[in-house]
């Protein structure tokens, strides 16, 4: 398997995980499959796979479309046999009435519960609640544990990929301008913090550019771009418009709610 010699810590811990994985399945000629990753991480970790000709993957996440999702490494004579991937989908339902959820509100209430992130999967937030793919081994847990989700009391129960609607993501645009389209004002003005707490938030290691880890307050972003800042979500760059009569740059912003 080929490595990149400059991937940074976080990248090279991913590496050692697919490589050990790798090892299981020539030493066992049966499936080994990973926690959730986010898109960066199942690029990087294709990256390293399409070196192994004598392996095969798949890469899903519980339902169609899943934005995390779960790599199972194979033999290549493995293809046409059932692998399972080990993932369950569960329904938390609660009375919104008077409380909107988020997606944070639902993965702050579940890590709560002492689970890791790799353990969790996409959450699809509903009017009433939401969906959430998780490790199969923790889901049981997850059913007989949680009891509220930001004060809102909920019940959770299994159900079947069938059963889960891809929602178009809540979002609320912001339009503002900034002096050039570096990290650190373009975050400043998507998460209405000031400049200084963006910046060091950035050298914190808590920003993240489409899934990597950015921590250079002067990268360059552009439209398209996904920047999210850990515990306050995420903001997609909609659009870049040009400039004002001032001389800024014009961005449209939407922020995932």
């Amino acid at each position: 398997m080929k490595r990149d010699n400059n991937l940074d810590p976080h990248e090279k811990r991913l590496a050692d995980i697919i490589e050990d994985k790798v090892d299981k399945v020539r030493r066992k000629n049966s499936p080994e499959v990973t926690d959730f990753l986010d898109p960066f991480q199942q690029k990087l970790a294709e990256s390293f796979l399409k070196s192994c000709d004598d392996l095969t993957y798949i890469i899903y996440g519980g339902y169609s479309g899943a934005e995390r999702a779960r790599i199972a490494i194979m033999p290549k004579f493995w293809i046409g046999k059932t692998v399972d991937l080990n993932i369950t989908l569960l329904d938390i339902k609660g009375n919104t009435r008077f409380k909107d959820l988020n997606h944070r509100d639902f993965l702050g209430a579940i890590l709560s519960l002492g689970l890791k992130r790799e353990k969790i999967g996409d959450i699809l937030v509903e009017e009433e609640g939401g969906k959430v793919a998780v490790d199969t081994l923790v889901s049981s847990f997850i059913i007989s544990n949680l009891e509220e989700v930001s004060s809102v009391a909920v019940t959770v129960r299994e159900v079947k990929p069938e059963e889960v609607v891809e929602r178009k993501e809540r979002t609320k645009e912001l339009k503002g301008t900034v002096a050039s389209l570096r990290l650190d004002a373009v975050a400043s003005l998507g998460f209405g913090f000031s400049r200084s707490k963006i910046v060091r938030a950035i050298k914190a290691d808590q920003v993240k550019v489409n899934w990597q880890r950015a921590n250079d307050p002067s990268f360059q972003v552009e439209k398209g771009d996904t920047i999210s800042l850990r515990g306050k979500g995420r903001i997609i760059i909609d659009n870049v418009l040009g400039k004002s009569r001032k001389g800024r740059i014009q961005v449209l912003i939407k922020k995932i709610l």
